[in-house]
This record gives structure tokens, sequence and C-alpha cells, in this order.
């Protein structure tokens, strides 16, 4: 058999008797049906909806997520594994499943999406199994974008214009929307599928070798970082270093400003308190805060905002405070251990974290004043 793979609703024929065992040597590896869905992907269809490889597209799919994970995600991960162990496993857990939404949540939701396309115009043979295992084959071709897309930017260190994003995004939705309608045919089909010729195995083979060598950059990439800036990595732990971080601080209308880093606040007694405008006791907080930074021109107070940046900066702007406004990027809350808010962290001028007030009703006045006495 050459070229192209047959019609799939076409093939009524099964396999010559005799290469049974030839079909199953034959049979592609993983990084080689990884790569007929992107080069090949009437034959990965095809393949997918032969009922003798009920749900091996679905841990073709669940293998390839693993690596786009280790690729792109790896310091999330790294993270949540040591807040888990220095904080609470609680704490990793939530930042762990953080990172796993941001990173999944698409690729799934487009997904389900596909599998009930698919099995809405399969008609009579319509099989949810099967549904699932075609849609998991179109949505390869969106994680392969993804993972070059992601280790390519990481890699050179670049920031990707919007218009960019937006085609990429594009292409990789339109790609999976043309697969799902190459789909529809082998959906309505019960025949069994041969093994693909050995020359579209070797040409698929090679672009999965490819997925596996971006991977390995990716993974390089994200441990080198990771190695660099342990100090964004780790969590908070009272009596030790405070994590490093910067964060922009909110203009007008909550736009996003210039960047304040904990490492500018170095020499200085620091109070970051961790809020959110829905918050009552952290509203009833922040007039003592306020005084607090008045009264202390030495004390760099920095109010950290976990939601809505635009209503914070309404409040602060109607109320004048004179603290630092900045907003939160997820991963600073969770490594430093927030759970409850207020969640009020005060440090020294050695930037070591001496207080962790959880609530409301601490003096913190009083706390910050023992750190200015001269030792």
């Amino acid at each position: 058999m050459t070229g192209a793979p047959p019609d799939a609703g076409a093939v009524t024929e099964t396999p010559p008797a005799a290469p049974v065992a030839r079909e199953a040597t034959a049979s592609p590896g993983w990084l080689a049906r990884l790569g007929l869905a992107i080069v090949r992907p009437r034959w990965a269809l095809a393949l997918a909806a032969d009922r003798r490889n009920i749900g091996r597209s679905g841990s073709d799919l669940i293998g390839a997520i693993a690596v786009l994970l280790l690729a792109t995600q790896l310091r999330g991960l790294a993270t949540a594994v040591w807040i888990g162990i220095d904080l609470a496993p609680g704490f990793g857990i939530r930042a762990a499943m953080r990172v796993l939404t941001g990173a999944l949540l698409v690729d799934l939701a487009l997904l389900l999406l596909g599998a009930v396309a698919v099995f809405a115009l399969a008609g009579s043979r319509r099989n949810l199994g099967r549904a699932f295992d075609l849609a998991c084959v179109a949505v390869l071709p969106r994680v392969a974008i993804e993972l070059g897309a992601t280790v390519v930017v990481s890699g050179a260190g670049i920031t990707v214009p919007q218009p960019v994003s937006w085609l990429l995004t594009g292409l990789a939705c339109g790609w999976m929307g043309a697969l799902i309608a190459l789909a529809i045919r082998p959906a309505r089909s019960a025949a069994r599928v041969p093994a693909p010729p050995a020359a579209a195995v070797r040409a698929s083979r090679r672009v999965g070798a490819c997925l596996a060598a971006v991977a390995a950059i990716g993974v390089a990439v994200q441990v080198v970082w990771i190695t660099d800036n342990v100090a964004l990595v780790k969590p908070m732990a009272s009596g030790r270093e405070a994590p490093a971080f910067a964060l922009p601080q909110i203009g007008a209308r909550g736009a996003p400003g210039d960047r304040v880093a904990l490492a500018a606040s170095r020499g200085k007694v620091t109070v970051l308190d961790f809020w959110a405008t829905w918050c009552k006791p952290c509203l009833a907080a922040m007039p003592r805060l306020d005084q607090l930074a008045r009264a202390h021109p030495g004390v760099a107070v920095i109010a950290i905002n976990l939601d809505d940046t635009a209503a914070a900066r309404a409040l602060f702007d109607e109320r004048g405070y004179a603290m630092t406004l900045v907003a939160d990027d997820g991963d600073v809350s969770q490594r430093y251990g927030v759970s409850a808010i207020p969640h009020t962290v005060i440090i020294d001028r050695r930037g070591v974290v001496r207080e962790v007030v959880r609530g409301a009703g601490t003096d913190l006045a009083a706390l910050v004043e023992t750190l200015l006495t001269p030792e």
C-alpha cells in the first residue's frame, strides 16, 4: 500500500491473512503516532476509529500533555512541590491545581467540544468512546503548536505581540477544526484499518522525534531558569529570607505599571498586606496600614491586591492611601502561603520574615516598631 490512506469510510477489506504478525511489528510507536496526527492526519484518525485501538489515542494525548507540562510548566510544578513540602500539602496541591488548570483548561474544553461534535455527526454508528478517541487525535496538533511556541518564547526570552498570539491560537484552533471535520467519516465506519505504509511511519517518526527534541530543550531551559532563580521559586517560611518577587504597580483604571521588586526594599522594614476589595476585614484594616506608612516613611508598606485591580486603584485614589499598590500574579500569594485574608507579612531590614499575621486585630504598628528599634 502506498500514498495517502484509503478513504476511512470505504475500507472494507481486512489486512492480508499472512501479515497479521507483520502488521503488529509495523504498528507505529508513540512518537510515530504523534507525528501521524500532524503530517498524516487521515491515517491517525483512521487508526483511532479502529476499535482494535480503543483508548490508544487517549493514552497518546495524555503522554503528549505530560510532555507539554514538563517542557512548559516545570517552574510552576517545582514551586508547587516546594510549597507542599515547606508550608503544607494543601497549599502545594492548590498551587499544582492552579498550574494544571491554567495550562490544560482550554485544551480539555476543546477536547470535550470536539468529542461532542464527532459523536453528534457520526450517524447510526455513533459511539462515545470512538468520538473521544478521534477528538484526542484532533487535539494533538494544537498541543504541538503550544509546545513549540512556548519553548521558543521562553528560550529566547521574548514577549509575543498580542496579534501573533491571536494568530497562533487561530491556527491551532483552525487545524483542530479541520481534523474534527475529517474525523466524521471514520466515525461512521466500522471497518478495520491496516497499518500505515512504512514510508508514512518513518516520516511521522521523524516529526515525533523533533517534538521530543523541542520538549527536551524546554525542560532544559526551565531547569536552568530554576537553578538561576531559586529565590523566585522558594516559598515563605518564618525566620528565613523572604521569597523574592517583582509585581506590577496598579495604575489608572487598573492598568499595569512598572514592577515593584521586593529587593528594592532591602534595608527597610517591609510590610506586605495581601487583600481584596470584597474582603471587609481587609478594608477595615487599610486605614491603620496607611497610618503606619505615613507615620514611618522609612517603612515600605506594599498592598498586594488579589482581585479587581481597577476597583483597587479607585479605592486607593478615593481614600488617598499612601501605600504602594501592586497586583498579585497568583504565584506570589501561593509562595507566601495565603489561604485567608487579610494576610500580612512583616520583613526586617535584612529581608528575613519576622512575623506572619493571618486575619485582623493584631497591632501591626507595635510589631513594626520593635523592628525599628536599633539592635
